[in-house]
């Protein structure tokens, strides 16, 4: 990471209400290449890519190698020499003088490493950790995390792939240029200079040494001056608390079974892993300063406007619907999440379901902390999109409303 945005980030930690960790506060190539398009806050276009499989066009990568739009904006590259001492398994000092060690699963107090191609911004930059840290903050600091933001620049997101690649090589061993670096048939950052969105990648491979989380942001769809930007960068950081939380390993063959995938709710099948980012994503984005009141209930309104009818005119359940459905999943999903915590309690859903995740398995765990199979909850939910949309809008919170007498 490059002084300056060393500085800048450490800025951003001493002006927040930490005492200490940010971990003290509450991702094998098995890309869940999400190629979404959720509705976040009325924009149709915030593609988030949620990778669990480089081979699914991964999208959220690295450290900072930053932009020369900025004064002392060079790239520090050589991130490809650090050991492995210095990332996975690494010994952090944190600011109140106590340690931390960087592994999977595990909070820590480390920043995560962050990539910027070299036509982004510093203020790029600046925003995408500042969110990246809200995040953090309410749900738990997870590493190790390699952050890439893609600006419009095609030859810069080309020169980032490429650094990308010597990085991992100098990482693993077992890194293969063949397959895990880009190629004709991958594409790893190039192709948001004309799709834009975000994503996340989680490298948990079984051939690799080094397992790291990959997050993308890039610079439209949303671009980091809408304010969509903002709670798409924490549905993706949602995405590394989930994967966080899971331990298991996969292979880069698509005949072999992956736990990881039925652990995040079934293979492409995106209702609660989807579902779960974009609400807590939404959720979150609400509660901060600036942000007006009735924010939520206008985003998940329009969630319901959007997807209701579509959804109740076909005869697919919820959790079969896939990436490639008519019905947007991620709309209805959210939904179903806003349902279930209206009914649980947000601490049954975070702590309980995910606390529990990787030891019992996706469905034991709903029924251990939902007190219901998957079933009976999705034949609940089903009952509850059948009420009017005034009784199913009234799950969520009102409004608060200032007196300022």
């Amino acid at each position: 990471m490059n002084r300056l945005n060393a500085l800048a980030f450490a800025l951003l930690l001493l002006l927040s209400c930490l005492s200490g960790c940010i971990g003290d506060l509450d991702a094998s190539n098995d890309s869940e290449s999400d190629s979404e398009n959720p509705s976040q806050d009325g924009s149709e276009n915030d593609s988030d890519d949620e990778l669990d499989d480089p081979s699914d066009n991964a999208s959220e990568n690295d450290s900072i190698v930053d932009s020369d739009n900025d004064a002392d904006n060079g790239s520090d590259n050589d991130a490809g020499n650090q050991s492995d001492e210095q990332l996975d398994g690494r010994v952090v000092e944190c600011l109140d003088g106590s340690t931390t060690v960087v592994q999977w699963g595990q909070q820590t107090c480390a920043t995560p490493e962050v990539f910027a191609a070299s036509d982004v911004s510093q203020e790029t930059v600046n925003l995408t950790l500042e969110w990246y840290e809200i995040g953090s903050i309410a749900w738990g600091n997870y590493g190790p995390i390699e952050i890439y933001i893609i600006g419009e620049n095609l030859s810069a997101a080309e020169e980032l792939e490429d650094e990308y690649c010597e990085r991992h090589k100098a990482l693993d061993d077992n890194w293969k240029e063949e397959w895990d670096c880009a190629n004709a048939n991958y594409q790893i950052f190039t192709q948001y200079i004309e799709e834009g969105g975000a994503a996340v990648g989680t490298f948990m491979k079984a051939h690799t040494e080094y397992d790291f989380s990959m997050l993308i942001m890039s610079a439209k769809y949303p671009g980091p001056d809408e304010e969509d930007y903002k709670p798409v960068m924490l549905h993706e950081y949602f995405h590394i608390y989930q994967h966080a939380h899971i331990q298991d390993k996969c292979t880069d063959d698509s005949r072999d079974v992956c736990l990881r995938d039925d652990k995040m709710g079934g293979k492409n099948t995106p209702w609660f892993s989807e579902g779960g980012a974009e609400f807590m994503g939404q959720s979150l984005y609400a509660q901060q300063p600036g942000v007006h009141d009735n924010y939520l209930r206008e985003v998940m309104e329009r969630k319901l406007n959007h997807s209701l009818d579509g959804y109740k005119a076909q005869d697919i359940r919820l959790d079969n619907l896939t990436y490639q459905s008519d019905v947007n999943v991620y709309d209805v999903g959210a939904w179903f999440i806003a349902f279930l915590i209206h009914n649980e309690g947000e601490s049954a859903f975070l702590e309980g379901f995910y606390g529990d995740l990787d030891e019992f398995g996706f469905d034991a765990s709903f029924e251990r902390n939902f007190n219901s199979t998957r079933d009976s909850y999705l034949e609940d939910f089903e009952l509850f999109l059948d009420q009017s949309r005034e009784e199913i809008m009234s799950i969520l919170p009102e409004p608060t409303t200032v007196n300022d007498s």
